[in-house]
């Protein structure tokens, strides 16, 4: 068992496909480092077994929880995170959803931190451009995860997801 889990859901395969990407860049220094998951077929017990986590989820339609991760949710009630670092990445549209971007990551988010993780991997919002989303820390300077928009800034995906990684892992301590 690597000492990362990395759980994503995916409707479309865009999430398992950055999810894939990570854990590529992870192992890179070390060789089975992250295990991936999708969340469909995940447990609780599984979850908690790692002392690092990450979770992946898109946001669909108007800021509203990938199909797999709105049937996990309601299982997080009572899971105990005290301990447990956890880093989370998004998947949204700015240009077609700028109102909702990322409004996923922000409500998984709130939950893991309901349960007592601490969030780590926090990302400027710099370069984004969005009006609203519920996955920014209070004064909108950072976002509470990763952002991935493939739809409006898919040359910046390697290069963000490169840096995060490296962010994650220091900040994570492996």
């Amino acid at each position: 068992m690597g000492k990362i889990g990395l759980f994503f859901g995916s409707n479309t395969g865009n999430t398992e496909a950055v999810a894939y990407q990570m854990a590529e860049k992870f192992n890179e220094t070390e060789s089975g480092l992250v295990d991936v998951h999708n969340i469909g077929g995940s447990t609780p017990e599984q979850i908690l077994g790692y002392e690092y986590i990450i979770f992946g989820i898109p946001t669909w339609n108007v800021g509203q929880l990938q199909d797999d991760w709105a049937i996990f949710l309601p299982k997080m009630e009572g899971m105990d995170f005290k301990g447990k670092k956890v880093a989370l990445f998004g998947l949204g549209d700015q240009n077609g959803y700028g109102f909702n971007f990322l409004d996923a990551m922000g409500i998984l988010a709130d939950e893991v931190l309901i349960q007592g993780a601490t969030v780590l991997g926090l990302w400027s919002a710099q370069r984004y451009q969005f009006e609203e989303s519920l996955a920014t820390e209070e004064n909108g300077e950072a976002l509470l995860g990763l952002g991935v928009d493939v739809e409006g800034q898919a040359s910046m995906t390697d290069d963000r997801i490169e840096k995060w990684v490296k962010q994650v892992k220091e900040e994570f301590g492996v």
